[in-house]
């Protein structure tokens, strides 16, 4: 079953087509890798996903509900969440408040309630609190609820912006580049955790350039190159792909990657 659908999405920034008529259909429980060389387009298309951008052409859809026009503060009402390329914490906040922020767009209370402190807004607020320390027990961090989030190891605070993600029980979770910057025991770590969210019902839609971690966990693969999908299919059907082993300039370079 598709939960989240991109039809002939173009997108254009004055001469450049950065993004061409791409069609892809991520499926309901799986775990799909967008992979390519820099510059291929990728994160440009989580920023259509999320509204960051609006598509020059075509229609991108959650669950049959066009995502179009949707401004980018309600997508996360709609069922999806992301992380980006480089961290985007609160360093001199707690690790607790940070996960904190990402359970507001789920928050009922307006502004009077926040102001007047009814028993609505008390409850609202201790409810967040408790899903974001289930959030941070999930991702093995609940010990370090208290620190700042400055002082957490990379990796952590990886971990971190996946937590404060997962608060607002996304129905699909977008990570870009999720192991930049980590060490091979942090990368462990991380597929395991990707693989144990995606087995609580949550859709896993991820751009890496780690090889070994997008063939590791990956279900289906689908391949950028110059915007354009040039393949999709299972990791080994990938693998083979003349198209794909030639945007990584080369055989030698593609299998290198792979075994990292």
């Amino acid at each position: 079953m598709s939960l989240l659908t991109l039809d002939n999405v173009t997108i254009r920034f004055g001469g450049l087509t950065a993004v061409d008529t791409v069609n892809l259909e991520v499926k309901q429980g799986e775990i799909l890798a967008l992979i390519g060389p820099n510059g291929a387009g990728k994160s440009t298309v989580f920023n259509l996903i999320t509204s960051i951008y609006q598509p020059t052409e075509g229609k991108i859809s959650l669950d049959g509900k066009a995502l179009t026009g949707i401004p980018t503060h309600k997508i996360a009402d709609m069922g999806i969440t992301r992380t980006f390329q480089t961290i985007r914490l609160f360093p001199e906040l707690s690790v607790l408040d940070n996960v904190k922020i990402g359970a507001h767009c789920r928050g009922k209370a307006g502004l009077f309630h926040a102001f007047t402190r009814l028993p609505s807004m008390k409850r609202e607020e201790a409810e967040m609190e408790e899903n974001a320390i289930k959030a941070l027990e999930f991702l093995d961090l609940a010990a370090k609820r208290e620190d700042m989030a400055k002082n957490l190891s990379y990796g952590e605070q990886r971990r971190l912006e996946i937590a404060r993600a997962l608060v607002s029980k996304p129905k699909i979770l977008l990570l870009d580049e999720p192991a930049a910057g980590m060490n091979p025991q942090e990368k462990v770590v991380l597929m395991e955790m990707i693989r144990r969210i995606r087995d609580t019902g949550i859709t896993i839609f991820l751009v890496e350039h780690d090889m070994k971690l997008v063939m590791g966990i990956s279900e289906r693969i689908a391949v950028l190159d110059y915007g354009k999908l040039i393949a999709k299919g299972t990791p080994l059907e990938v693998r083979s792909n003349k198209a794909v082993i030639e945007a990584y300039l080369g055989s030698g370079e593609f299998k290198s990657r792979i075994r990292r």
